[in-house]
């Protein structure tokens, strides 16, 4: 973040392990600090893995927790979990019915 970053993910997620929770509770706090050092708000990605939707929530979870609210929204906030995508649209789906 100090050499210009504006983003951070856990990985590839071409390895393992990928994203983990305490990976982005690492990450998170990190950039909380940066924050309140530069006012700069930097974007976290969790990729890697998150194939469950209450996997991605606890991710969600740790973002909202330890940054607020305002971070999420795609610009700050993202998953790269493209098995999560059909399950997550699958249970909305099922929601709404």
């Amino acid at each position: 973040m100090d050499a210009g970053a504006d983003f951070i993910k856990t990985s590839t997620g071409k390895m393992k392990p990928a994203a983990t929770p305490q990976a982005v509770l690492v990450m998170a706090d990190a950039i909380k600090e940066y924050y309140k050092k530069t006012g700069k708000m930097v974007g976290i990605k969790a990729a890697g893995g998150i194939s469950e939707p209450d996997d991605a929530l606890i991710y969600l979870m740790i973002v909202k927790d330890i940054l607020g609210e305002s971070w999420l929204n795609k610009a700050l906030f993202r998953f790269g979990a493209s098995r999560l995508a059909d399950k997550v649209l699958a249970k909305i789906i099922a929601l709404s019915h």
